[in-house]
């Protein structure tokens, strides 16, 4: 009989170790994976918090909600009456409380979801930039939304702290599949494409937007071309190919901003500045330098 326990324990306990070892085994691979990356969402009608759970789940990452300390009802989202959300959206001042206490130090990228209200993000994504630290951290925006882009809202965050590390990103219907969140998971995990611009014998990386515009000019490559000087601040030239386009006016040009400026004028800015004119983002060089006066010679080759 005791012998028979005995032999009962020693295996249950090598079941136990060899479950320990995988589910060691597990988290060291999801650690991996992951980089460090979480999904951080606000979510008044749980639309958005579907859409991220997928992110979360295909990404391998994290999720954490951003909870309003004053809920949301039906009546605060009736956008036909004078209700909560409209005198939010409309005062540049409102910032909402977050009831949760939110911790981003160990999180390298974070994929950032909200719905669209009034074309941009609702002002409680302002409170979060406002309230935690997001400095060398790569923020990637989702949205959800039945009809309006997302591109303004990223524009708006941008501007709204012009020292954030903001990707483009992606708008969901409430209906997205699976492909369409597996794809936009892989593209990021990828990393965004790149291509290298040499400027006087010099090598600079180019980091790129997704989106058809930088897609048509990876096609175009490689290209050897003179830019000209421009305004004390920017280099330019003239494509022989016109590419598509999608303008916004960014308000502000950093150092190092790569765009496109109708839609076969491509564009270097080598000094910051704040613009009235539209352009489409193509992407950023870090690091660039002071390009002086007079034209450059440069070359485009793939990464």
């Amino acid at each position: 009989m005791k012998k028979k326990i005995i032999i009962s324990l020693v295996l249950i306990l090598s079941i136990f170790i060899i479950t320990a070892c995988n589910n060691k085994e597990k988290k060291v691979k999801n650690n991996i994976e992951n980089n460090n990356s979480v999904v951080l969402y606000f979510s008044a009608t749980g639309t958005t918090k579907n859409i991220a759970s997928k992110i979360a789940k295909e990404s391998n990452s994290d999720i954490i909600e951003i909870i309003p300390k004053e809920k949301y009802t039906n009546n605060d989202l009736d956008y036909n009456n004078d209700c909560r959300a409209n005198k939010e959206q409309n005062n540049q001042n409102a910032r909402p409380e977050i009831e949760n206490d939110i911790d981003i130090t160990n999180y390298d990228t974070i994929y950032l979801g909200y719905p669209i209200w009034w074309g941009t993000n609702p002002k409680i994504i302002l409170t979060l930039l406002d309230k935690y630290d997001f400095t060398n951290k790569t923020i990637i925006p989702f949205c959800t939304s039945g009809s309006s882009d997302i591109r303004t809202s990223i524009e708006d965050l941008r501007n709204y702290n012009k020292d954030l590390n903001i990707k483009d990103g992606k708008r969901f219907e409430a209906n997205a599949t699976d492909k369409s969140i597996k794809e936009f998971v892989k593209k990021k995990l990828n990393k965004e494409e790149s291509m290298k611009i040499i400027i006087n014998d010099k090598e600079y990386q180019i980091n790129l937007e997704d989106n058809d515009t930088t897609n048509s000019l990876i096609k175009m490559l490689p290209l050897e071309i003179t830019m000209d000087e421009l305004n004390g601040n920017e280099k330019y030239v003239y494509l022989d190919k016109s590419l598509p386009t999608n303008q916004i006016n960014p308000k502000h040009i950093n150092k190092g901003d790569v765009m496109l400026f109708g839609n076969d004028c491509l564009v270097i800015f080598y000094k910051s500045f704040d613009t009235t004119y539209s352009y489409t983002k193509l992407g950023y060089i870090d690091n660039l330098p002071d390009l002086g006066d007079g034209s450059i010679n440069i070359k485009l080759i793939k990464d």
